[in-house]
């Protein structure tokens, strides 16, 4: 009976051990006709695509988090900034960089956008107009900034008379009331916005391109040091050149030329986060000069040419909910009033 259990033992484990192998056998076989199939199929994606498994390295930097295998196009990895002759960057033209476009933006793109009469009462005191002999007359002349704001108009003040701290006197008609240094005013009053207006004398006694260089140079550096005296968060204005007549006799200021020079301060003042105002369409007559009811001599403006200058700038200044608006005007509301 023993030897009968014995037998029956060894036959059970013996069939047992016959069923793993065969399990084995199966699963060896199935693994050798999936690397096979596998197989197969690479060959077959390689002769279709010209796939290669082993690619050449890559000269390339692969970006941090990106397979190194599959690697997108990165917009603006190497932007194309276009350094013109005054020494700040703005963008190039329209460019195709793998699936993005670059734009770049263009005059009426940057031009401050007209956001509702302001109530100049409220808004001008808090100012401070910076320029030349044509801002100058902004205290001459009747217009709302008159008595109200304060215009830092020197004559035949350049950019660069700004950034070196020259000492310069301030006229009443003809008569000095003040000798000063701009920027010392400026930090002085704390203006919540400066306008800038330069050009006329810069350029009118040369064409030279290193005028203009030079001109937008100290232009540029001029910017910050108003932030550093008004502090960080005073709006700056950049305002165009204003026009000549037609018939303006000095053949250094023409409008084709003024017009060349706005188009680069539009794009200054982008570059340097300031707002860009266009007075110089603001001021033109029908046949594309300056309206000759708004000036003296072709060049200076008067009583006509200030208000429309003043009607322009209080239209076009950068909407907040902090500013007092005339009654009508897109922006007022009944509880400022």
């Amino acid at each position: 009976m023993a030897n009968s259990y014995r037998e029956f033992s060894n036959q059970v484990r013996s069939r047992q051990r016959r069923r793993a192998q065969r399990r084995v056998l199966s699963m060896a076989l199935l693994a050798v006709m999936v690397l096979g199939v596998s197989g197969i199929i690479t060959a077959g994606i390689q002769a279709v695509t010209g796939w290669d498994e082993e690619e050449p390295a890559s000269s390339e930097t692969v970006q941090p988090g990106l397979s190194g295998s599959v690697l997108a196009p990165l917009p603006m990895q190497n932007p194309v900034v276009d350094t013109n002759e005054t020494g700040f960057e703005r963008m190039g033209p329209v460019q195709q960089t793998g699936e993005y476009t670059i734009k770049t933006l263009g005059y009426e793109d940057i031009v401050q956008p007209e956001c509702g009469l302001v109530d100049s009462t409220k808004y001008l005191p808090g100012v401070v107009f910076l320029g030349d002999s044509v801002t100058e007359g902004l205290d001459l002349y009747e217009n709302p900034a008159k008595g109200v704001a304060t215009v830092l108009g020197y004559r035949g003040a350049v950019p660069s008379d700004i950034v070196n701290r020259k000492s310069m006197n301030r006229y009443q008609s003809e008569t000095v009331v003040a000798t000063e240094v701009a920027l010392d005013i400026i930090a002085q009053k704390q203006p919540k916005a400066v306008y800038l207006m330069f050009g006329a004398n810069a350029l009118a006694t040369s064409a030279d391109e290193a005028v203009e260089k030079g001109y937008f140079g100290y232009y540029e550096q001029m910017i910050p040091l108003i932030r550093e005296a008004a502090g960080q968060d005073v709006e700056i204005y950049i305002q165009s050149m204003t026009p000549v007549t037609t018939d303006y006799t000095n053949t250094n200021l023409n409008n084709e030329r003024i017009q060349r020079i706005n188009q680069q301060l539009a794009q200054m003042a982008l570059a340097q986060g300031c707002h860009y105002l266009d007075v110089y369409s603001a001021l033109l007559d029908e046949s594309g000069g300056l309206n000759p009811s708004y000036t003296t001599e072709g060049l200076h403006l008067n009583s006509g040419g200030y208000g429309a200058w003043m009607d322009y700038l209080l239209r076009h200044v950068a909407y907040s909910s902090d500013l007092d608006y005339v009654m009508g005007s897109t922006y007022y509301l009944a509880d400022n009033a």
